[in-house]
């Protein structure tokens, strides 16, 4: 019998009594410490998935307005003010510079500009080679670039909404503000369009080189060859010109057909000097490979060269601009963009 006052000591009850779980191997309970982790990762990542997805989901739900294609072009039936000093104000209606954008909204609400910004990167004067004349014009442009601009920087507020998942094109005419005469030379400008929206989205439209269709009554051809039997100063005037236009013609953007063929036809009146070229129609406005040349050649049954500038080019000859535009016209090019005709001399493919 135990002595009073005494616990017994019985057998394995020495030690603190453990649990199932902390008798287990320890490598077990470290597997089951990781698959523990791994669990609470794959819950942050599933949140993480969710959020994204709900992210995807505004954005789809949203507006998402694009610019899917834009060039240099012309819009017709502007409305001028021609202000003759005798006879009073006349309205005229005229072919102007624009730029040519087509607008898609992928998302599923509409899209609102507020506002349209064009920055001016440069301004080429062409100056007047004979006299201005009694008419002053004015032209409406549905944007008007200040003469005296100096912030470089025109600020347009619009309210333009594209509904979601639709597409539109829009036509801007872009010129300058101030009043011109039938015989001033054009302004060219090369721009950035900017299209503002109310989320605070920001569209930009590089490197745009914008000149006004040739205005004067008499054909430029008529203009350069009276120009040069007025005396040195205005053969040197054209001469002028014909630099500046060609450094914007070189200048990298998108040009307007309008500065190509200015460029051209005052070659090909001898602005520049006595020059021996040809009139060609040219096929392509950008790079064409050998392949797209054989595919003209076929479809075309003409003959298509390929300039070393890398456009493909129908080498006529032809008299004049006219006789070649005829000729696209007759073979269905009758898009500036895929036919028009070009002025080519062996130091200068244009």
């Amino acid at each position: 019998m135990a002595r009073p006052g005494r616990r017994r000591k019985i057998a394995g009850h020495g030690r603190p009594r453990t649990s199932p779980e902390q008798r287990r191997p320890w490598f077990r309970r470290m597997l089951v410490g990781a698959g523990s982790v791994l669990a609470a990762a794959g819950a942050v990542a599933g949140i993480l998935s969710l959020h994204e997805a709900r992210r995807a989901n505004d954005v789809v739900l949203g507006s998402d307005l694009r610019v899917a294609e834009h060039r240099v072009t012309t819009k017709s039936d502007v409305r001028q003010v021609w202000e003759h000093v005798e006879e009073g104000a006349e309205v005229l209606r005229a072919d102007t510079a624009a730029i040519d954008l087509v607008l898609t909204n992928r998302g599923d609400q509409p899209a609102l500009v507020t506002e349209i910004e064009v920055v001016v990167r440069h301004v080429d004067e062409l100056r007047v080679c004979q006299g201005a004349g009694a008419v002053g014009i004015t032209t409406e442009y549905d944007i008007r670039i200040p003469d005296d601009l100096a912030a470089r920087s025109v600020r347009h507020p619009v309210l333009y909404s594209l509904d979601g998942k639709s597409t539109e094109r829009v036509l801007l005419s872009v010129g300058p503000e101030g009043r011109s005469t039938p015989t001033a030379w054009p302004t060219i400008h090369t721009v950035d369009v900017l299209l503002k929206q109310d989320s605070g989205a920001v569209l930009t439209v590089p490197d745009l080189v914008l000149v006004q269709p040739w205005q004067g009554e008499a054909a430029l051809a008529e203009v350069v060859s009276g120009t040069l039997t007025q005396g040195h100063w205005n053969r040197q005037c054209l001469a002028e010109n014909v630099r500046t236009i060609e450094q914007a013609v070189q200048r990298s953007g998108t040009r307007s057909p309008e500065l190509i063929d200015l460029y051209d036809r005052l070659r090909a009146a001898g602005a520049a000097g006595p020059v021996d070229g040809i009139w060609v129609a040219a096929l392509d406005s950008g790079p064409a490979p050998e392949s797209a040349v054989q595919d003209l050649r076929s479809r075309l049954n003409a003959q298509v060269a390929l300039h070393p500038d890398g456009f493909a080019y129908h080498p006529g000859p032809f008299s004049g601009p006219e006789e070649a535009d005829r000729w696209c016209h007759r073979h269905g090019l009758a898009s500036d963009d895929l036919c028009r005709p070009r002025y080519l001399t062996p130091t200068a493919g244009g």
